[in-house]
Formats: structure tokens, C-alpha cells, sequence
């Protein structure tokens, strides 16, 4: 690193470890300043930005600077690119959200950011049929020029990187540990080969494990590096559902794969089409569907090359099971924490019991219900939270159905 890029750096890691500072208001603190650098040197000017006294007072205070030492010390030797919101190399797309992350740790092509983007997501036990369609769509999009944007998750995120790995667009993986921390371990050799053939991307410091609660966050970085997301075998509940509300919010394209009408592997899937979702039967629909986005790229349904674009592979009953997993899969999940996937999903309560509240999920609930609608970062100041375990602690309420998040990054109790 340059001299420059190192008092970036150390700016980024001071609001990222600032208390009260959520990813919302440090990108709000860039836009305004124009990098991290120049937003702590103005910090008398951080009420413009709508921040309070408390909020600077805990950046004058310091006490972020031991967690954010620990981070800077775990990448002074690593093996990776370190990209700030204020580069040039920074992904256009993603700069464009409100809570874009402050900086990138990367590994692999860069030049990937520049490329047209497209997420495709969808189950951790997907069906061979399910996991038919995800490699067919992209590898159709991925030569046109495309690059395919997943999660680095078994199932659906694991063929669709596969694919799109064998055609010039190639594929962008966002992950929700560190940028040295493979996961699934199932998945080792596709993080080794995305980090030769295409581009491993994380907002999370170096060596940070698999915690549930990263897995929803870092769904914001695959629907905004993208110009739309397609949802292949989603269930009712489930994390690509949440990957596709974001993209919404974020003013993205959403499509689904429908599925048949009655397996409930689909039901979410059919559920984004009801509320307006594109059905997608080739890939040609995608295409023509963003044709206005794709055309500064030079990307168009006639790029298409020839025998590449077929229907949809016919579904058959051997593909109606799951695919097989992995024969180590269960041991590994049993030692690994955390959950391979967009979201894992929380143990299931008892017969008859409520779902489980998770530890200051009570509290914050009954904030909810005094105060009516917050943003996340108040709850986090009110609760006494970081931002991080404010918005883990949120995903995780409203994958049980307990809150509803609302535009703006504001959550409400769900009646």
C-alpha cells in the first residue's frame, strides 16, 4: 500500500469499528466527504451529515481502536486486493447503495467489477433439476459476457459459479466469512478456483468465521454488484427470498424460476412471480428483459452464441429429490459454525412452541412495540449493540416472521 491507501485504510476501519456507526452512516459520511480519510479530518462537520454528538464523541473517544488494530494486523500479510468506496476500482453498481460496504477485501480478477453483472441464487439442497437450470442459465449469461454473481453456498451457488467459470464472463463470489476463510469446506475447491478464474469478494475482516448472522448481511453485496438476481427452487422461507427483497429495494431486476405449482421447494420462487417477479424460462428472457442495462456493455440477446440457449432442462423424476450431498457435509457442518447459504436457518422450536427468541431479541421487540418503526442504527445505539449485531440480530427476528423490515433500512413488529 501506498502511504495514501494506508490512512484510507485505517479511516475505513475506524467507522466500521466505531460504535453507533452502521454501514448506512459511513457510506452517508463518504458521500458526503468523499473518503474515510476526509470524513474523520472533518469530523466537526459530521453534523451535517446528520450524525449526532454522541456518535462523534464515540470516534473521539477511541475505543475503536483495539478492534480495529486486531483487523489491520490480520491484513497486514494477507493475500489480497484492499478496495475503498472512494477507488476508481471500486464496482460502480454497489457504490450506488446507501449502506455500501466502506471497503472490499478481493482476491482474483478485478477487472470483474467492471463487467455487467447478474446474481443467481437459490437453494442449499436444491433438486438435480434445480441445480440443472441454475448451471444452464449461467453458463448461457456468463458467454455473453456476462458475470455471474453468487454466494459461494452448496447447492444452487455452487453450480451456477461452476458454469459461468467455463464462459468468458466468469464469476464473482461474495462471501460472508473472511477473504482466507473457505466455506463450506465442501466447497474448497470452487474458493480455489474462483481465486485463479474469477474473483472472491468480502466486507468481512480477515479470519472471521461463519457466524449465521453475516450471511444475510453480505446478500446486499450480491443483488447490488448486479443488474438483476434470478431465484432458482426457493422455499417459502428462505434466504434467496431475502437476497430478492433487497434487489428490490435497490432498484434491481428480480426473476424466478417458477417450478410446479405444488412442490414447496418452489413455493418461494412462486411467490416473487405473484408479487410481480419475472418468469424465466431461457436465458434469453433475462437478456431481453435488461436489454437497456446491458447495451452500454455491449451485451445483447444475439450474443448469444449459437446451440448455447435451449429451453430450460425438462424436470424428471429423479431430479424431484435433492441432489446428493456431499458425504462429509453433515460431519463438517456438526464441527464448522455457523451455516452454509443466503441465510441458515435457525433450529426448529418444538411442536407447539413459539419460535425461539434469541438473546436481546426481547428487548429489542419490545423497543419496537414502544417506539413504532426504527432505523437500525438507532435500535443499535438504543439496545446498547453494534451495528453488526443489531442487523444479525434483525435478519434473524425476521426470518421467524417477529419483524418486518421497511424501505430505508427501518424495521417494525410484524402484527
Amino acid at each position: 500500500m501506498t502511504e495514501k491507501e494506508r490512512r484510507e485504510y485505517w479511516a475505513c476501519l475506524a467507522l466500521r469499528h466505531c460504535p453507533g456507526v452502521g454501514a448506512r452512516t459511513a457510506c452517508r459520511l463518504l458521500r458526503i466527504f468523499g473518503s474515510a480519510y476526509e470524513a474523520l479530518q472533518e469530523r466537526q462537520r459530521w453534523p451535517e451529515a446528520g450524525l449526532t454528538p454522541k456518535q462523534s464523541a464515540a470516534l473521539a473517544g477511541g475505543a475503536w481502536r483495539t478492534s480495529a488494530r486486531e483487523e489491520w494486523d490480520r491484513a497486514r500479510d494477507l493475500d489480497a486486493a484492499i478496495v475503498f468506496w472512494s477507488s476508481p476500482a471500486y464496482p460502480r453498481m454497489l457504490r450506488l447503495l446507501p449502506d455500501a460496504p466502506a471497503l472490499l477485501y478481493c482476491r482474483g480478477d478485478l477487472s470483474l467489477f467492471s463487467s455487467a453483472c447478474f446474481a443467481v441464487v437459490g437453494a442449499r439442497r436444491a433438486t438435480q433439476h434445480g441445480q440443472a437450470v441454475a448451471q444452464h442459465m449461467a453458463r448461457c449469461l456468463s458467454a455473453c459476457g456476462i458475470s455471474i454473481v453468487s454466494g459461494l453456498a452448496l447447492g444452487i451457488d455452487r453450480v451456477a459459479h461452476q458454469a459461468a467459470l467455463t464462459r468468458i464472463g466468469k464469476s464473482i463470489g461474495v462471501l460472508g466469512t473472511g477473504i482466507d476463510v473457505p466455506y463450506p469446506q465442501a466447497n474448497r475447491d470452487i474458493f480455489e478456483q474462483m481465486q485463479t478464474q474469477g474473483l472472491l469478494v468480502s466486507e468481512w475482516a480477515p479470519g472471521t468465521l461463519p457466524l449465521p448472522g453475516n450471511f444475510p448481511v453480505r446478500n446486499r453485496i450480491i443483488s447490488g454488484l448486479s443488474l438483476g438476481v434470478l431465484v432458482v427452487e426457493a422455499a417459502g422461507r428462505s434466504g434467496s427470498l431475502i437476497t430478492a427483497r433487497l434487489a428490490l429495494e435497490q432498484n434491481r431486476e428480480v426473476f424466478a424460476v417458477p417450478g410446479p405449482a405444488l412442490d414447496a421447494r418452489c413455493l418461494g420462487s412462486q411467490d416473487l412471480v405473484r408479487q410481480g417477479a419475472r418468469a424465466v424460462f431461457n436465458a434469453e428472457d433475462v437478456l431481453r428483459d435488461l436489454a437497456e442495462n446491458l447495451r452500454p456493455y455491449g451485451i445483447s440477446p444475439e450474443n448469444l452464441p449459437e446451440g448455447e440457449d435451449l429451453p430450460i432442462p425438462p424436470r424428471n423424476e429423479a431430479a424431484d429429490r435433492p441432489a446428493r450431498p456431499d458425504p462429509g457435509a453433515s460431519q463438517k457442518r456438526k464441527s464448522t459454525p455457523g451455516a452454509a447459504g443466503h441465510h441458515p436457518a435457525p433450529a426448529m422450536p418444538a411442536t407447539g412452541a413459539g419460535p425461539p427468541i434469541p438473546e436481546h431479541g426481547a428487548a429489542l421487540l419490545e423497543r419496537l412495540r414502544e417506539h413504532g418503526a426504527e432505523h437500525v442504527d438507532v435500535l443499535a445505539q438504543g439496545l446498547g449493540l453494534s451495528a453488526g449485531e443489531a442487523n444479525s440480530l434483525l435478519v434473524e427476528l425476521e426470518m421467524w416472521g417477529l419483524v418486518r423490515r421497511l424501505p430505508g433500512a427501518r424495521y417494525e413488529v410484524k402484527a
